[in-house]
């Protein structure tokens, strides 16, 4: 893994690009738009100086790390790549398109990834022949410079050596890995939080609870644990004979069904979409986007060093 390939400089591109030029990794970026490349190397440039601010243990100074990673517009740069991530938009006849050209391009032994988060790679892949031992799916968390989790899919002619050389890589770097088994939608993690959002969501419409208790509830409580530990340790303390009499209790009581979230639904239609248009379930005025991200970021980074160094 001395040389990685990403596609795509953007929010997903620009992150994994970033956590692996400051490990040392040299990376070369791929992107058809000149302007989202200067935009990514003046991003580069703010992030490095917020990891360097909050001490998180860097390995290098900016000039030497930024040497790590380069950038340009044409694929076939990435011909000598070992390691190919590609985080495209997800849109399936590019994503496709693309594989089929690092399918020609790419070294015999290179491993080909995507980082997609909705698409199912048995499809993305569907016109790669010469590298189908070598690929996978590795699904990195927005910001991927800071969350930790990685989930690793392989498709059934992905040989195991390939699987157990990646994730040894991204331990080394202090990513955490999981195995994905079996290709489902949504893989591990978006599915519990679609769940996580589907009951949360029910009791705000249903009048339970207000949107600022609702996310105090999450925040001060189940999320508080989850900082400390997974679900499954949470129910070993709690005790499984107490846990299985609350499953059997409310279960057929939560929302289980599929139902169009009317606030939502309204929210969208009135264009107030988040953070981007400066109002979502909340209101954020003056600073513009970005600047609400790095906030975020930033409160991540420093729960990331307090838990992970």
């Amino acid at each position: 893994m001395k040389k990685i390939g990403v596609i795509g400089a953007g929010t997903m591109g620009f992150g994994i690009s970033f956590y692996f030029a400051i490990h040392g990794i040299s990376t070369h970026v791929i992107d058809v738009s000149d302007d989202v490349i200067e935009t990514a190397k003046e991003k580069f440039k703010a992030y490095y100086q917020m990891f360097k601010e909050h001490q998180y243990p860097l390995q290098m100074s900016e000039s030497d790390a930024s040497a790590y990673l380069s950038f340009s517009t044409n694929l076939k740069d990435l011909s000598n790549a070992d390691f190919i991530i590609e985080s495209a938009t997800e849109n399936l006849i590019l994503k496709q398109e693309i594989f089929k050209k690092l399918d020609a391009i790419a070294k015999p032994d290179a491993i080909l990834a995507s980082n997609t988060s909705s698409l199912k790679l048995t499809d993305i892949a569907i016109h790669v022949d010469n590298h189908r031992s070598s690929l996978l799916l590795t699904h990195f968390f927005n910001p991927a410079q800071i969350v930790p989790l990685i989930e690793l899919l392989a498709l059934d002619e992905t040989a195991p050596h390939i699987v157990d050389e990646v994730k040894t890589f991204f331990e080394s770097i202090n990513k955490t890995p999981i195995i994905i088994k079996r290709e489902v939608p949504g893989l591990a993690a978006n599915r519990i939080q679609v769940a996580l959002a589907r009951e949360a969501l029910s009791l705000l419409e249903d009048g339970i609870v207000s949107k600022e208790d609702l996310e105090k509830t999450l925040y001060d409580g189940p999320g508080f644990r989850f900082s400390a530990s997974g679900l499954l340790k949470i129910i070993d303390f709690g005790g499984l004979d107490v846990w299985s009499v609350v499953l059997q209790n409310l279960q057929k009581e939560i929302e289980s069904g599929q139902r169009e979230y009317s606030t939502i639904k309204n929210l969208v239609e009135e264009q107030s979409l988040g953070v981007k248009t400066g109002k979502g379930f909340f209101e954020y005025p003056g600073k513009g986007f970005d600047a609400y991200v790095l906030q975020r970021d930033t409160e991540l980074l420093k729960h990331l060093i307090s838990t992970h160094y």
